[in-house]
């Protein structure tokens, strides 16, 4: 295994260091609307971050407590988040509430994530300030007062404390889990500044790099990828809100093109929508040639979107490398694996029977009527180790379709205060259960599901995604808005498939919908669902980071359903 020396002991010597070289330092730019733009330095941010520090000691938040972030990506969030951290605090970030609707089901998750993790203080804005004013003793501050006291000259700066423990924590990440209280995931300073290393060691980013994010800062991705690791590299990186990229996703590859970015990030479904979304005419003068790393995980990748993709953009400088496959979870800061940046898109053609009846990866044509297509998400990162294991635990070889399980000095120290949970995830002596399965070919990683996710019919394993994708050639059914889910009710013996379908078609179209996406799904995988549940679009829940909420979909539209 390969022997990690992070060249910095923690994110802030990272900064400290980058800051030190005053105007010529590197720095964030943020883009909030078009036309608009602010450069933090990283000296300047420096200085802010440890101004913001002094006025969270005023507050009572010292070494050792919790700061929940509940901020857009934004000025506010980064000094924050930064100052929170020169006092020794863990910053935890949790999403805005999209509107304050439903402010009453807000305010009951915010209360039950501030009883859980205690925090001193939960940072965010006016807004949830004036509609959820009530969560127990912890203090409501606003972002933007401490973000007007960061940039005030005359305010007090605190000492600037480097982190002397590697082993003391730098961030606690909220698992966005499709069911129950997120998990808030302890990750340490030396955790952190691995995992940076990991990063730039495969991706060889350099100080000359630039990253161009639009994911969330409250996402390990966005968080990452988007700004720790430039900070660590000592690279520019240029953050653009969320809402902007779904507003407006073209503005995502003109600020890659406006700033030569190196680096993009985003899951599966942002490069479908970039690529179903984006005009020609908004391409005007757009050069995507210096886009060499983009970089796709967070959930299962789709060779289609892929290929569509990467066709789509060519004509405008994207390289046919540039993709980049990879795999992780918070549980070890962030990445497991990827893709080398120089390698094409590569995945397998897998025999869909062998797969769900012999938990084997055999190769069939890709042009098989019982081939599934499985992602290469590439090799682990340096110093990390991948194994996959049977039902009882037992090491499974190549090809052995099992349960995934990782090693790394990136792993957590475990979750907050939740022991059991911890030691349910571990395997001694210190692998951890990642909760999918998937198999090993040539020592690079591929995923087919979610363990909990897995459709068991009569002894069988289905893989949710392959029913879901068959759906989804029927016209009428919205893309990326179908689960599969698996229901036994009282007189089976075995569980069934149920497909919960999106659509905008008037209800008399509905029948003919149904009898479409069963015949597509029994002709592809051989399974015939036994109910189609047809919503209407933007029911089906999503996680804050946009995964399908499998769990909860099936308590909302499949359990208590009785066929007629």
């Amino acid at each position: 295994m390969t022997t990690l020396r992070p060249r910095f002991p923690s994110i802030l010597h990272a900064l400290v260091a980058e800051a030190e070289r005053g105007s010529d330092a590197s720095g964030v730019t943020l883009i909030p609307q078009p036309g608009q733009e602010e450069t933090l330095r990283y000296d300047v941010l420096l200085e802010a971050a440890a101004r913001c520090a002094a006025a969270l000691a005023e507050k009572g938040v010292g070494h050792g407590d919790r700061v929940l972030f509940c901020l857009p990506t934004g000025a506010e969030f980064i000094t924050s988040f930064f100052g929170a951290q020169l006092l020794g605090a863990m910053p935890t970030a949790i999403s805005l509430p999209i509107t304050f609707g439903g402010a009453a089901g807000f305010e009951g998750q915010l209360k039950e994530l501030v009883g859980y993790l205690r925090p001193t203080a939960i940072i965010t804005t006016a807004a949830v300030i004036a509609n959820l004013p009530h969560v127990g003793d912890t203090q409501l501050l606003d972002g933007a007062e401490l973000y007007a006291r960061a940039t005030s000259s005359d305010a007090p700066m605190a000492p600037i404390r480097l982190p002397d423990r590697g082993d003391e924590l730098a961030l606690i990440q909220c698992t966005s889990g499709s069911t129950g209280t997120p998990k808030g995931v302890m990750i340490s300073h030396d955790s952190l500044v691995v995992n940076c290393e990991q990063i730039v060691r495969a991706l060889s980013a350099t100080r000359e790099d630039t990253t161009v994010s639009w994911a969330p800062l409250y996402h390990d991705m966005g968080l990452i990828t988007g700004l720790l690791t430039p900070v660590y590299s000592g690279g520019n990186s240029v953050l653009m809100p969320t809402t902007r990229f779904l507003r407006a996703p073209a503005e995502w590859l003109q600020l890659i093109s406006k700033y030569r970015g190196a680096f993009g990030s985003g899951p599966n479904f942002a490069y479908g929508y970039v690529t179903s979304r984006v005009r020609d005419e908004e391409l005007e003068g757009v050069d995507l040639s210096s886009w060499r790393v983009a970089i796709c995980g967070a959930e299962p990748i789709q060779p289609v979107t892929v290929r569509r993709f990467t066709e789509r953009f060519a004509r405008w400088g994207l390289s046919r490398t540039a993709f980049t496959a990879g795999y992780g979870m918070a549980e070890a800061t962030l990445a497991l694996t990827y893709t080398r940046p120089d390698a094409e898109f590569a995945y397998d053609s897998i025999d869909r029977q062998a797969a769900a009846t012999e938990g084997r990866a055999v190769d069939v044509d890709p042009q098989s009527a019982d081939a599934l297509q499985i992602v290469d998400c590439g090799e682990p990162v340096d110093g990390t180790e991948i194994r996959i294991v049977d039902d009882e635990g037992k090491p499974l070889g190549e090809n052995g379709i099992g349960h995934v399980q990782f090693r790394s000095p990136s792993r957590t120290t475990g979750y907050f205060n939740l022991p059991e949970a911890t030691a349910e995830a571990i395997d001694a002596p210190d692998w951890w259960k990642t909760g999918d399965v998937g198999y090993l070919r040539d020592g690079h990683l591929r995923i087919t599901s979610r363990a909990k996710d897995l459709i068991i019919i009569r002894g069988a394993n289905y893989i949710p995604s392959d029913f879901e994708q068959a759906a989804e050639t029927v016209p009428g059914v919205r893309l990326g808005a179908v689960i599969a889910v698996g229901y036994r009710d009282e007189r089976s013996d075995s569980e069934e498939l149920h497909l919960i379908v999106e659509t905008e078609l008037d209800a008399e179209q509905h029948e003919a919908l149904r009898r479409s996406v069963t015949a597509a799904v029994t002709s592809r995988t051989g399974v015939r669902a036994v109910a189609i549940h047809l919503v209407p679009k933007r029911s089906i829940p999503k996680t804050t980071s946009g995964k399908l909420q499998r769990a909860k979909a099936r308590q909302m539209f499949v359990e208590g359903w009785l066929p007629a």
